[in-house]
């Protein structure tokens, strides 16, 4: 016969024989470790995709996606970023999508510069600008 921590075992488990052949400890351990490696495995996966997908704070992206969205060409881009460089050294340059009063017509010498300023007014934000700026 088995020993009294044998003979527990087979009366829990209710395992016909068990005293006869007894059975090894890592049966039960090896499936708690490979589901414990598998659960492990599968957070740090859905971790891995949630840092992946978050927004990222990238202010020269924003405006490259913006000028794509609004379907601005190289001409265009260039002129919204010499209009960016009277901004205010704190505000992104993609400030100039959102907030109309940002553009900065005044800072402009010449007659000239001002006309391809306004037609990319109207192109972005679809009615053009009074003469006083609004």
């Amino acid at each position: 016969m088995g020993s009294p921590s044998q003979l527990l075992w087979a009366e829990i488990l209710r395992i016909e024989g068990y005293d006869r052949v007894p059975m090894k400890w890592w049966w039960f351990g090896l499936p708690i470790i490979a589901l414990m490696v598998l659960l492990a495995s599968w957070r740090m996966t859905v971790q891995l995709v949630q840092w992946w997908l978050q927004p990222r704070l990238d202010p020269n992206g924003l405006f490259r996606q913006l000028a794509r969205l609004h379907g601005l060409n190289t001409k265009e881009r260039s002129l919204l970023s010499e209009l960016g460089s009277t901004l205010p050294s704190a505000a992104p340059i993609a400030v100039l999508f959102a907030d109309p009063s940002s553009w900065a017509w005044k800072k402009v010498p010449d007659q000239k510069g001002i006309q391809p300023l306004e037609e990319l007014y109207l192109k972005i934000f679809g009615f053009p600008r009074d003469q006083e700026g609004n």
